[in-house]
């Protein structure tokens, strides 16, 4: 005979007999539908369930039954496919199966917690958005990704039941579209087609939205229609609006990552709490240099050089300005290459686009040896080019271009140098849902310094036009 569960219902509670069992849910959430769905999860048996209200009356009757084996196993599925999404880094380059394993170089970051005056401080109020600030290159895609494997591989962060990752670049193709919740999830993580609606609603979910200031969506907060069905379609704007604001999955969790300049497109109302990455520490600065190379001699050296400079020593808190610097030191002090170590920025990305245009020429040009000069000089327009895009981004504020995007600055998408040598770690390609192609500079001080190049090069061949435009002169 079937056991029978009689308690009363209250917000964030079911009260039973033998006890209270703590059921994660709000009072808006208290409907017959998701407090049924809700127990049914806990209980995980097929015995009746019988509840009641606040004044005793009954207000539900069922039983436990659920296809929780069948879900465990879209779960485990789609750990797998996270984790193989997750555990290898490129660092820059391009090239498929060259990635890094992400546990051998990782390093852990300095992340601090702060709540500006303006941020939503309700007295014991549930964390649910939690927004994280951090400058160009900082490490915030890194953590969300080591945070995001971690919980695949299940050594952190266990009583999520299912953490949902999507990047703003992916979101921008979709923009004009209509989508419900539910589809988008589909659509983006197809091992979890066989998620229903109901099963959303018992699970404690994680959504992390990563790289606000890469997006080209409209978030109006306080116009938009308000959304409570993660099976009504609509556009993503009000989709992630509703989302955020807790329309949507009200006690679905929310992680943004985004650079400073654009945190604010996120109303501070709806913020519960504001975290900054500020990159490495001295010591972990240290640490990422003999991560990265296993032979102690050559990082020694390195680390010893970047102490000698104030400059790269400040600039390589900051993680991917690391990878620059061991790119092109690591290049010069294991090759024949001669010449004073660079200890100033210009420098250092000067022979960062030489050490790109030389291996460019090793791999397609038989390998014959030329000199820096003849080097640059051949890739002179492909690099004035790269510079006009940079420029004319740079003052749109786009870090993110399509095929369109390069071919106004008279780039060829199809040719061989965009897509390998000079480009492959300069210009980075990455391949993201339906397989449209976006393209971005690996950092955006590379951007900053390709676009000075080619308002210079404008300088010195008296380009008025460009200057006047930039100038604002007419």
């Amino acid at each position: 005979m079937k056991s029978i569960y009689i308690g009363r219902v209250e917000a964030g509670a079911i009260h039973l007999d033998g006890g209270t069992m703590i059921v994660d849910f709000s009072e808006r959430e208290a409907t017959v539908p998701i407090i049924t769905e809700k127990v049914k999860h806990y209980l995980r048996t097929e015995e009746a369930i019988v509840l009641c209200d606040i004044q005793g009356n009954r207000i539900l009757e069922g039983t436990g039954t659920t296809a929780d084996g069948d879900m465990q196993q879209v779960l485990d599925e789609y750990k797998i496919s996270v984790r193989r999404r997750c555990e290898h880094v490129t660092e820059g380059t391009d090239e498929a199966g060259s990635g890094t394993l992400l546990n051998r170089i990782y390093t852990e970051l300095y992340i601090t917690e702060g709540q500006s005056e303006e941020v939503n401080t309700q007295h014991e109020k549930h964390i649910r958005v939690v927004l994280t600030n951090g400058v160009a290159g900082v490490g915030k895609t890194f953590s969300v990704q080591k945070f995001t494997l971690d919980w695949a591989e299940g050594l952190e962060n266990q009583d999520v039941s299912l953490l949902i990752l999507f990047s703003f670049r992916e979101l921008n193709l979709i923009k004009d579209e209509q989508y419900s919740l539910l589809m988008l999830l589909h659509v983006f993580h197809p091992t979890l087609q066989k998620v229903t609606a109901e099963q959303l609603a018992v699970c404690k979910l994680l959504f992390i939205f990563d790289g606000l200031d890469e997006s080209r969506l409209s978030l109006d907060f306080y116009n938009s229609e308000v959304l409570s069905d993660v099976t009504q379609k609509s556009s993503v704007n009000v989709l992630l609006t509703n989302l955020i604001k807790g329309n949507l999955l009200p006690s679905a969790l929310v992680w943004i990552t985004s650079r400073p300049a654009a945190a604010n497109q996120i109303p501070p109302e709806y913020v519960d709490r504001l975290t900054e990455v500020r990159g490495f520490t001295d010591a972990q600065k240290e640490e990422y240099f003999r991560r990265r190379f296993s032979d102690e001699d050559l990082s020694s050296r390195i680390i010893s050089h970047i102490k000698t400079s104030r400059t790269l020593h400040i600039m390589c808190q900051i993680p991917v300005f690391c990878w620059i610097t061991a790119t092109v030191l690591d290049h010069m002090l294991t090759t024949d290459q001669r010449g004073e170590l660079p200890k100033t920025l210009t420098d250092l990305y000067s022979h960062f686009l030489l050490v790109q245009t030389k291996r460019k020429k090793q791999k397609y040009d038989e390998g014959h040896e030329t000199s820096p000069q003849e080097l640059m000089e051949a890739d002179r327009k492909l690099l004035l080019k790269l510079g006009r895009l940079a420029f004319e981004h740079l003052e749109k504020g786009n870090i993110m271009f399509y095929q369109e995007d390069l071919e106004q600055c008279g780039l060829d998408v199809t040719e061989a140098s965009v897509y390998s040598g000079v480009c492959t770690e300069i210009f980075k390609r990455e391949c993201v849902i339906f397989q449209k192609t976006v393209y971005c500079f690996v950092h955006l001080s590379i951007q900053e310094f390709l676009a000075a190049v080619y308002m210079f090069h404008c300088y010195t061949n008296k380009n008025t036009k460009v200057l006047k435009d930039f100038l604002n002169e007419d």
